[in-house]
């Protein structure tokens, strides 16, 4: 090697360059004579500009002995349509159009069509450019591909630029899954490459190989050419995908000097030209769509994503929704586009879900949502629980400020940047809180959270199949298991007072956030732990009896640690929490209603609820499954219905509704899956039921109790099933 190539490459080794690029350089100039390039690079102090002059140096070699696409067809290129962005199993769902991307749409496109067609307006502040920009596998590349049909189905009311649409030239330009920009290449003019590779049906590859760089008025002249159009006459739609991979640095975006800020630019400076030429962009940004891109007197439009409903194709359900299991496995997904994809694509694999082990089934979805997006869970175990805590509570912050003291930085703006966060806000103020779909929740806590800190070992989020070994074991009353509603809300609480610290002191208003609430009550926080009592119980602070036998233990209420959940059909509150407090005895009281919407629950239903489950000291909260119930709530007194389901449960509203309104299991009838859900059952116990049903039905507790004693069963597990035959 000589010592010009030697110090070429010493260059090379020390550029804020990735290692695929430094790589691509040092095979470039192998066996080339470099004397020219040490010289240059010996004036260049900056090492940016040493990296712009290398790369426009291999461009120039590069490009020497490349064809001009002018002299490559002089007789122009006709037009072919462009393939989708993606082409993942999602691509075959039926198109979800969002309502209020259609209304924006349609309202944009019609000016926009206007004021450049018929005002002759070529004003950057007016022509707009078209922006997807959210979190990752959100649906961007869905929605771009869709883009020019959605503007068809917009465009109904003017005719003359419906008819525009429908014969436009559309290309499809992106820089992801195999066409990613090159080291070489210069981000507007490989957008003239990609137009070109749509047009030639080759290889990225080749085009870059054979032809000189070309950008997108020239590749549109050759097919404006082969139909003898004058381009002005042409309508053209551009949409590129994936822009923020040819960014540098997260920053990019709010420096109008990056090379992606300024190829931005130029995309959008496009649709200034006499051509009606329409651009619409798609990025992945992981913070706030209103910093992503700096201020500008351009405009800009940027096009809502909205969360999937359940899929469909071809008018059938892409998931069994009637199916408790898979009802429950698609609610966890919350609309988040590749969750559901990866979901439907691992449910192919399964012959019956009715016979597979859900635990197993939920570990592999787990598996690969974190394969795919590792990044977007890059927090320490501290900022994950308290991001779980703002979560779980429904806190109320401010968009800026920071929710960790020792962080000024950590602000939930800077939080959603990942793209699994949503923040809600309160009308037009810079308040609200913080959502997430509960199967990113169960991966958060269990990828980030310490498994031995004692705040939060019992949260064991994969109640799918609620077993924590392979063999069949007795579960211990404080794991987060849910089989019906009273026992998923009162395991809901238990997990709420773990992520306050212990002895902390907290408000009814702070643990019940989300719900209707009149009055409150401050108490010292601990660390709850549910127990089911062996009979009815008084549930309000009056009672004398400050002991509760419960199954298996003996529990004092006045630890204040204990979570009873009252016997069944007991004539008081179905759960009750003994609160810390210094004033007075008060008691936290629950009671769980199911309704539908034909049953009728007045102000007196309520209050006859609240005086026989709890006293004037006690806090009443009440369940109720009913849309909107017009109540005139008594001081110390909350509800929960329809209206605030969602504020309050959160990344648990799928579930708890379906524990609400689904109802206990049958025995009788439940499949091998459907059993495991239940609490205390794990597989070996849901195969024997299953194989001494077939012998005949199970008549009762008992008789299940009986035949079931090998696997030691306790009489409780069996309390939760049916038993029709």
């Amino acid at each position: 090697m000589s010592n010009n190539t030697s110090s070429v490459y010493t260059n090379i080794d020390k550029l804020p360059i990735s290692s695929n690029e430094k790589t691509d350089l040092r095979i470039f100039f192998l066996g080339r004579d470099t004397t020219e390039v040490k010289e240059v690079l010996s004036t260049i102090t900056k090492d940016e500009e040493k990296v712009q002059f290398l790369r426009k140096y291999v461009k120039r070699v590069q490009t020497s002995s490349k064809i001009k696409i002018a002299n490559a067809f002089p007789n122009g290129l006709p037009y072919k349509k462009p393939r989708p962005f993606l082409s993942s199993s999602g691509l075959k769902w039926n198109y979800q159009l969002d309502k209020s991307l259609s209304d924006s749409l349609k309202e944009n496109l019609d000016m926009h069509y206007i004021l450049h067609q018929k005002e002759n307006c070529r004003e950057k502040a007016k022509i707009p450019l078209y922006l997807f920009i959210s979190g990752a596998g959100t649906g961007k590349s869905r929605n771009a591909s869709e883009f020019h049909e959605t503007m068809i189905k917009c465009s109904d009311d003017d005719l003359e630029l419906k008819d525009r649409l429908e014969n436009s030239w559309v290309f499809h330009v992106s820089y992801e899954n195999g066409t990613s920009l090159m080291p070489s290449e210069d981000p507007f003019e490989a957008v003239g490459a990609r137009m070109l590779k749509q047009l030639l049906d080759v290889k990225l590859s080749t085009v870059i190989d054979l032809y000189e760089p070309a950008r997108p008025w020239e590749v549109l002249e050759l097919v404006a050419k082969y139909y003898s159009l004058e381009l002005n006459n042409a309508t053209v739609v551009m949409i590129l995908d994936g822009l923020q991979n040819i960014m540098d640095d997260v920053d990019d975006g709010t420096n109008k000097g990056s090379i992606f800020y300024r190829t931005l630019t130029s995309i959008a400076d496009l649709s200034l030209e006499d051509t009606f030429l329409i651009t619409c962009c798609t990025a992945t940004t992981c913070g706030p769509i209103e910093n992503f891109l700096a201020d500008t007197q351009r405009k800009r439009v940027y096009l809502s994503i909205a969360s999937l409903a359940p899929p469909v194709i071809n008018n059938q359900d892409v998931f069994e929704m009637n199916n408790p299991i898979i009802n429950l496995l698609v609610s966890d997904c919350d609309g988040h586009g590749r969750a559901l994809e990866i979901l439907a694509d691992i449910l192919r694999t399964i012959d019956n879900i009715n016979n597979c082990n859900v635990s197993n089934l939920m570990e592999r979805i787990r598996n690969e949502l974190i394969s795919e997006y590792d990044k977007a869970f890059s927090f320490t175990s501290e900022e994950s629980k308290q991001i779980i805590r703002m979560i779980l509570t429904h806190q109320r912050l401010h968009k800026y400020q920071s929710i960790i003291k020792e962080d000024v930085n950590f602000t939930p703006d800077k939080i959603c940047r990942t793209g699994m966060f949503r923040f809600h806000q309160f009308g037009t103020t810079d308040e609200g809180y913080l959502t997430m779909p509960y199967i990113w929740l169960w991966v958060m806590a269990n990828n980030f959270l310490e498994i031995d800190d004692p705040q939060i070992r019992y949260w064991h989020f994969n109640d799918y199949s609620e077993h924590v070994a392979k063999e069949d074991k007795t579960l211990a009353s404080g794991y987060c298991t849910w089989q019906n509603f009273e026992i998923f809300n009162a395991n809901f609480r238990c997990m709420k007072s773990k992520i306050y610290e212990e002895g902390e002191i907290i408000s009814v208003l702070d643990i019940h956030s989300g719900a209707r609430l009149n009055g409150d009550i401050s108490f010292k926080n601990h660390h709850l732990r549910s127990y089911i009592s062996s009979h009815w119980v008084d549930s309000s602070s009056k009672i004398k009896e400050p002991t509760i036998q419960c199954e298996h233990v003996l529990v004092d209420v006045k630890d204040y640690t204990y979570c009873i959940i009252n016997g069944v059909s007991a004539p008081y509150g179905d759960a009750f929490i003994r609160l810390d407090t210094t004033l007075q005895s008060a008691n936290e009281v629950h009671q769980y209603k199911y309704y539908d919407e034909n049953s009728s629950f007045s102000q007196d239903d309520y209050i006859n609820e609240r005086n026989k489950s709890a006293s004037a000291d006690d806090y009443f909260m009440f369940y109720i499954t009913k849309n909107e119930c017009n109540i005139n709530l008594p001081d110390k007194s909350g509800i929960v219905d329809g209206k605030c389901w969602n504020e309050y449960f959160g990344a648990f509203a799928g579930r708890a509704y379906i524990f609400a309104s689904k109802g206990p299991l049958n025995i009788n009838e439940a499949s091998y899956a459907q059993l495991q859900i239940a609490d205390y059952v794990g597989p070996k116990t849901a195969a024997k039921i299953m194989k001494e049903r077939k012998k005949k039905p199970f008549d009762g507790v008992d008789d299940a109790k009986k035949r079931l004693k090998e696997q030691k069963v306790s009489k409780k597990a069996l309390n939760q099933f049916m038993y029709a035959k």
